[in-house]
Parts: structure tokens; sequence; C-alpha cells
């Protein structure tokens, strides 16, 4: 699938543990570069603007730019601007933060996705963003500077992972006799492209791509879920060579050309499919989440250590954790089962490639929390336990936060309401009380319906309905209004299970 990052509308403990000490080595190795690329983004995010869209009043989506002239011309991609009639422009790390209206458009090139558009500043100057002079290094250092989800003033770091021709990605990109670079995007294969480990996200979309020199190097531009943080930023020099060319003449949106109708983000499957795959993936894990914290719950109430004595009760902490560890392995696994027997056919490709993803990742965590019980049970002490739920945690949430993405790209993508867990979760309890109050109802009206009651012995036949039950009697009316009470213990048990049935 490919995203435009534009508008908001283990296998052991050893894995999670290497995974957690990776991270506190990397910052520490990286510290002085971290306090440098500080440095650097405190003189850039002043020129990093948020982009929101209007038409007729109603707010189309958000994306990205970055001030080019200091008179207020303003870089984004095509596609943060297509098809709007009205935009509103900001700047969230300067402390006014005020909102400019853009006067129009001064030109765009749609087979690059790039875009310059004006603001107002009324008399105010702006500190335009400096471009590299060539395209940058394989392996070189970039931040990413934007609003992804709405979130401005957002800044994720990565480096280059290649520089790509618009021939390459084409070719990468095609599925089976589907262009999803050209025919899908727009885009030709004149175009160069940086890929970068620097995480976008929608919204991203025309934000700068920085340097450790401050330089803009690209414009984050759409994101492709064939494999892992696969991100692209259209190369500068595109853009230098565009506004050499564009003047500064300003049209106005209306003389925009109209939005296509259907931008494609690769393949597309069946929305009311995906739509029901999404939710009933929603539910498996709601169902694994009540394991899972019904678990943890237990392991706030172990016996507390004894300091004088530390390995006091040790053996009844021991069994306690393995058993839960035990239980949320089964819970996982039985996760990974319930959702990779989902019928997926014509669901559309991203979600296919999250219940992969989901399916291997529960597996891996699975055997985890079966490790971690087995070595609890086992031996005094066993593995920390602790760290080994911390590391999941920490796994969990970033698989969390992979699905929300996902969650936000298809609602854009079919323009439908893909509902989080918690919405997923309401909807079904609504629908259940739903039911039950229709099934009552159901079951009184049938109650009161005229039937044939039968005494015990089967002697006795008599046609009437229900109007309640009282004292272990059950009152029967007859057609001419007559009213009977016959003791419960005097009816057939096929009435008895009528009247059981409709309680």
């Amino acid at each position: 699938m490919l995203i435009h990052s534009s508008r908001i509308g283990a296998k052991s403990l050893a894995i999670l543990t290497c995974a957690a000490l990776g991270l506190v080595c990397l910052s520490t190795a990286r510290a002085q570069v971290a306090v440098d690329l500080s440095e650097l983004i405190k003189e850039v995010k002043p020129s990093v603007a948020l982009i929101e869209t209007f038409d007729k009043g109603k707010k189309m989506g958000s994306g990205s730019g970055f001030v080019v002239s200091e008179d207020g011309m303003i870089a984004t991609n095509y596609h943060v601007i297509e098809g709007a009639k009205e935009i509103k422009v900001s700047f969230p790390a300067l402390k006014d933060n005020k909102f400019y209206k853009s006067t129009g458009f001064v030109g765009f090139v749609k087979t690059k996705d790039l875009a310059l558009i004006m603001i107002d500043l009324k008399g105010e100057k702006l500190k335009p963003l400096p471009m590299a002079k060539e395209p940058p290094s394989q392996a070189e250092t970039v931040v990413a500077i934007g609003a992804p989800l709405g979130l401005s003033d957002t800044v994720t770091s990565g480096i280059v992972s290649a520089v790509r021709t618009g021939k390459e990605l084409r070719k990468m990109l095609m599925r089976g006799k589907q262009d999803g670079y050209g025919e899908g995007l727009g885009y030709d294969e004149e175009a160069t492209w940086i890929q970068t480990s620097a995480p976008i996200s929608p919204g991203n979309s025309g934000g700068p791509l920085i340097n450790t020199r401050g330089e803009v190097v690209g414009i984050n531009t759409f994101v492709s879920d064939l494999g892992q943080n696969l991100n692209f930023s259209i190369c500068i020099q595109h853009m230098k060579k565009f506004i050499d060319g564009a003047g500064k003449n300003v049209q106005s949106f209306a003389n925009l050309p109209p939005p296509r109708e259907k931008r494609s983000q690769g393949a597309l499957g069946d929305a009311k499919k995906t739509l029901e795959l999404w939710k009933n993936i929603s539910r498996a894990m709601n169902e694994l989440d009540e394991d899972i914290e019904a678990c943890e719950k237990q392991f706030q109430k172990l016996p507390p250590v004894d300091p004088r004595n530390p390995m006091k009760g040790q053996n009844i902490r021991n069994r306690i954790i393995s058993r839960h560890f035990k239980r949320m392995g089964e819970a996982y696994s039985d996760y990974a089962n319930k959702i990779s027997g989902f019928e997926n056919k014509e669901t559309d490709p991203g979600l296919i490639s999250l219940v992969v993803t989901d399916t291997v990742v529960a597996k891996k965590m699975s055997e985890s929390c079966k490790e971690v019980s087995n070595s609890t049970s086992s031996r005094l002490g066993g593995l920390d336990w602790e760290l080994a739920l911390n590391g999941l945690k920490r796994l969990s949430s970033n698989i969390d936060t992979q699905r929300e993405l996902l969650r936000v790209n298809l609602g854009l993508k079919y323009d439908e309401s893909f509902p989080t867990q918690a919405e997923t979760a309401e909807e079904d309890e609504k629908l259940a009380k739903e039911k039950k109050n229709s099934t009552s109802t159901s079951e009184k009206k049938e109650r009161s319906e005229m039937r044939v009651w039968t005494d015990s012995t089967g002697k006795f036949r008599i046609k009437a309905k229900c109007i309640g039950v009282e004292d272990g009697k059950v009152k029967l009316e007859k057609s001419d209004g007559s009213v009977l009470r016959v003791p419960l213990e005097k009816l057939s048990e096929a009435d008895k299970r009528f009247l059981a049935s409709t309680e």
C-alpha cells in the first residue's frame, strides 16, 4: 500500500532484554549528536508550517510545509493543497502561533508532487530554510519535521536509506499489472527520491527533511507498507528548479484543477470487508487485553518480599508468576490463532500485512511468556519476570502505534470511520443491549399470544394467553376475558419450558 502522509480527514527474554539494553547503549553513544540536533531543530522549527485546507468552510485535512522566501512563500506537496478552496497556515514553533491566510498558489507540479503557496504576512518577514545543493549521501543523518496526525511541531530522525530514481520506485512498487507509482500516485520517472528511515505519517506531507547542517534535502511525501519503515521524500533539487521558474504571480485556489476522485494509495480492497475484518481484529484484541490485564492484576497481589529473608515465600511467588505467565502465553497464542483464521479475501493489503505481523509477534510473545513460566516453575528465581513483563509492554506499545497509524490511513483511504478498540467495544455493547431489549419485547409478545395450555396429566387443555405469573401461579386469560389461575406445578413440562424461555 502506498500512503500519502498528508491529510488527517520475543522470541525469548533475551530478545526483549537486548532490545532494552540496545536503546540505552544507543542513547549513550549518541548523546553529543542528540544535543547538536536539538540546537539545530530549535533553529529550523520556526520556519516549518502547519497547513490546513478548507472547502466551503469545512476542513478537508492538514499537512506541512516550510518557508522558502521571507515574503511568505511556502513550499509543500501538491496533494496537500489538492482541491482546497481556502488555506490557513500557522507556525507552531513561534510563540504567537497565529494563523495566516493564504492568498493563493504560485504554481504546482503534479508529477513530482510540488506546490508553492503564498501567505499574507501583512509586512512581517519569515526566515526561509536553506536548500541543499546536492542530494544527501547514503546513511547520512536526517530529520523529518511536520504535523503527523495533526500533532504539529513533531520531529523524527533517521538516516538516508538510499537515493532512488522514479524508474526504480516504479519497478519496486508494481503489484502485478498495477502501477502504484505512475498510474496510482501520478509521479514521473524523472523524479529523484530520498528513501529514509525517519518515520513519516499522515500530516507529515510537505514538511522538510533536514540534514545536520540545517539544509532541506527533501520534502516528505509518501510511505509504502510493502516493507518496514519505507518513507520517501522528493529531492529538494526539484523544488529549487521549480522555484527558479515559478515567478511571483499568485493565483486563486479556484484555479486549481478539480481533485482526482480517487488518488490510489496502492491496491484497494473491498471497503465493507476491510472494515469488518478491522472490527473482528479489534474484538480479538479487546479479549486479549482483558486476559493480559487480569494476569497483571494478579502480579500486583504477589506476597511481599521480606527484606530480612528474601527467599521466604519465593516458591509461592514463583508458582503464581509461572501460572499467570502460562495464562498470558496461552492468551497470546489464542489471539494469534484467532486473527490468522479470519477471512481476509478482498480486504485491504495493509490490513492483511497487519494480521501477518500481529500473528508473528503474538506467537513470539507467547513463546517468551512460556519461557518465563517454565523458568520460574523449574528453578528458584528463574528469569527476571518483571523485566520480561516490561519488555512485553514496550513491544505491545510499539505495535499499538502501528495499528493506530493504519487505522487513520484506512479511514482516509476508504472514506470510512474505522473505530478504535474502545469504540468497537462500545458499539458491540450497544448492539448487545438493543438485541436484548428486542428479544425481551419479542418474548413478551410471544407469551401474550393465544396458545394451547395443558396440565401435567394431559387430560385438560385450554386455549388462552399468559398475562402474568405471581405467587407460584400462572394467570391465563381466555378469549371471553375470563381469567384462570393455575399452579405452576400442575402445568405440563412443555408449558413450564415455554414460560422459562420467555422470562
